[in-house]
């Protein structure tokens, strides 16, 4: 039983107004794999803190040494961790600082609270340490199963907007606490995007996709509604069902409160205007985001280092990489599919093919006719091109009047097809060159055997049946050979029927 959570402790910065950057911010980020001793252990809940703990420092404001990251521990050392934070609280506010405090939870809870291996935190044990706090701003995030019995929200629908009660006064104090999930659901985790469903739109919303106005900052009504709705969206397709964060916000003060600014971020890049897409990043950090495409250019805030960009959308995939260096501020050009990823996307061959087959094969020597022959081949696609490798025996006896001998060759071509159409029944075609040695043995055991070189013009049209694809392959050409002492040039051709297996 799990839960998203994570980069809500940006929320911290919700606590704030707008000028009060400066302030002392500090953290309590736990993450723990393992629950109650019934409990499977989780997969990504510690990598979520992980990743929760360094966006606070990279977006938003928090000083390594003020942020402490828990690892697998137990209740003790939560309840020391926040013990030590608040001595650091009371030191600040001594000096004259505005404080802030967020405390951050991914693992297993169920209705009694927080399960951290064979401990348990209470959630009213939770709510009054974090409440107690004497720092003007206190932020819990708790990424967990069961998690709104911390908010008391019993239930959730999806809605086209979520609206805060935001303060409105200059001075903001107050508690928020945030919950990945209502009361009686499941926060789930996800193989593919390599963490929780909410911290994973947390962190996308942080890092930009939330900023709905496109000022550079993410406020606290940004990030909660981007993070609502795509978790929400992304969720209801699950066995689990859809999972519905929900919050509790008990704050006064100014209402504009920012949780990441874009600018802090050692580089951005900007998705275009796409409406209808969708963005799937892969980067340094372990760093994932899926960000929809929207009528407004999209900056994102992220570290440096290279990234692969995927572009999913109605007429198909595309895929770019891109490297980002400290300071970089680029703009990501649109990303077009190959006909071959229109091509999948209708029901298409898969980008790799192994195949065997069995079929013909035409030179013109006097009294050749067709001969048979077999072949194993593969195909893969390299961008816009596929490209096609195949090995070929042919064998047949030959009677040429006043001649007869048997024939045998073995070779092999490689061959860089483009496609011609879009559709299930996939049509490709281009020019392939080839090599392979020919053996013509006489009655009188007598052998010649020469080099072969081919040149043709392929083709390759393949359909899906069943679990296969099942196809022809083709190509005519010419084929250049010694004869009789002599350089010389036949035309030739092939087809075979195949059988093709998609990887």
């Amino acid at each position: 039983m799990r839960r998203p959570a994570a980069l809500l402790a940006l929320l911290a910065l919700a606590a704030l107004p707008a000028e009060a950057w400066g302030a002392a911010r500090f953290a309590v980020v736990v993450g723990n794999n393992a629950g109650a001793p019934a409990r499977p252990r989780l997969w990504f809940a510690e990598k979520d803190a992980e990743s929760f703990a360094r966006t606070l420092v990279e977006l938003g404001d928090f000083a390594d040494d003020r942020v402490v990251l828990l690892r697998g521990a137990g209740a003790t050392a939560l309840r020391e961790a926040l013990a030590a934070s608040e001595a650091k609280v009371k030191l600040a506010r001594a000096g004259g600082e505005r404080a802030l405090l967020v405390f951050y939870y991914s693992g297993h809870a169920g209705p009694g609270g927080l399960e951290l291996g064979g401990d348990k935190v209470r959630f009213d044990e939770l709510r009054a340490l974090v409440a107690g706090s004497s720092s003007e701003a206190k932020v819990a995030i708790v990424d967990a199963c069961e998690a709104g019995v911390l908010t008391q929200v019993k239930g959730a629908t999806a809605a086209p907007a979520l609206d805060f009660a935001l303060p409105s006064d200059e001075t903001v104090q107050g508690t928020a606490f945030i919950a990945s999930t209502a009361v009686g659901e499941q926060a789930q985790e996800s193989a593919a995007i390599g963490g929780s469903f909410f911290t994973h739109h947390l962190e996308a919303a942080l890092r930009g996709a939330g900023d709905a106005d496109g000022d550079g900052r993410v406020t606290l009504a940004e990030a909660f509604h981007y993070t609502s709705s795509m978790t929400v969206s992304g969720t209801a397709g699950t066995q689990a069902g859809p999972q519905h964060p929900t919050y509790e916000f008990r704050m006064s003060g100014r209402g504009d409160v920012v949780l990441a600014d874009l600018r802090k971020a050692e580089a951005r890049l900007t998705l275009p205007r796409d409406p209808g897409s969708l963005y799937v990043l892969r980067g340094p950090r372990g760093v994932v985001a899926e960000v929809p495409g929207t009528a407004s250019a999209i900056a994102l805030a992220l570290p440096a280092g290279r990234y692969s960009v995927e572009r999913r959308s109605p007429e198909g995939r595309a895929t770019g990489s891109v490297a980002l260096a400290k300071g970089d501020d680029l703009v990501l050009p649109m990303l077009a599919p190959t006909r071959y990823e229109m091509a999948r996307s209708k029901g298409g061959p898969a980008p790799g093919l192994l195949y065997t087959g069995a079929g013909t094969s035409w030179v013109g020597l006097p009294g050749f006719g067709l001969a048979p022959s077999v072949r194993l081949g593969v195909r893969k696609e390299v961008g816009p091109v596929g490209l096609r490798a195949r090995l070929e025996y042919t064998f047949k006896h030959v009677d040429d009047q006043w001649l007869a001998y048997d024939y045998a060759f073995l070779g092999g071509a490689v061959a860089a097809f483009y496609p011609v159409n879009v559709g299930s029944i996939l049509l490709e075609a281009g020019p392939e060159l080839g090599y392979g040695w020919a053996t013509q043995r006489l009655a009188s055991t007598q052998s010649f055997a020469r080099g072969v070189v081919l040149a043709s013009a392929a083709f390759m049209v393949t359909a899906p049946v069943g679990l296969v694809r099942l196809g022809l392959d083709g190509a005519i050409g010419a084929q250049a050979f010694h004869l009789d002492g002599k350089g010389t040039v036949k035309p030739a051709a092939s087809a075979a029927l195949l059988v093709l297996y998609g990887f």
